[in-house]
């Protein structure tokens, strides 16, 4: 019964981030979804959608192309990895840290429309990584009147 519960949950909570990602990208001022209490960084990214593509653009300046993971599900695009910057000798004093590093993760739900998740096209340079997804055109049959 407790895992049926937390099952529950989790989906409920699923949904919830999906309701606000959809409203938030048509909103000026976007929301951060992801889960503040982890230990991941959650890298900015832009998303939008052409007349025949749907575009996600993810920044992960000095991340380098090993240590970048993309998967996807049916409800999200995932992507994942780690950021380490070589300090050389430890500081002795802090004045600013603002860079985040360590592993990084970035959930990025699919909207309602029809793409083709099976081939993306991937690319990386320069710190910005970019997935475009084609939009499958809607086919229409026609159905017969017995």
């Amino acid at each position: 019964m407790r895992d049926r519960l937390y099952d529950n949950l989790v989906g409920i909570q699923r949904e919830m981030l999906k309701i606000l990602s959809e409203v938030s990208s048509i909103t000026s001022n976007p929301l951060a979804l992801e889960d503040p209490i982890d230990n991941a960084w959650h890298p900015k990214c832009d998303i939008y959608q052409t007349d025949t593509q749907w575009i996600v653009i993810v920044e992960l300046a000095g991340v380098r192309k090993e240590d970048i993971n993309i998967s996807i599900t049916s409800e999200y695009l995932r992507i994942s990895g780690v950021r380490r910057l070589e300090m050389g000798d430890p500081p002795t004093c802090y004045f600013n840290m603002e860079i985040e590093t360590g592993n990084f993760d970035r959930r990025i739900f699919f909207p309602d429309i029809s793409l083709d998740k099976d081939d993306p096209r991937v690319f990386y340079q320069n710190g910005i990584l970019r997935i475009v997804f084609d939009m499958k055109p809607v086919v229409e049959r026609l159905i017969p009147i017995d």
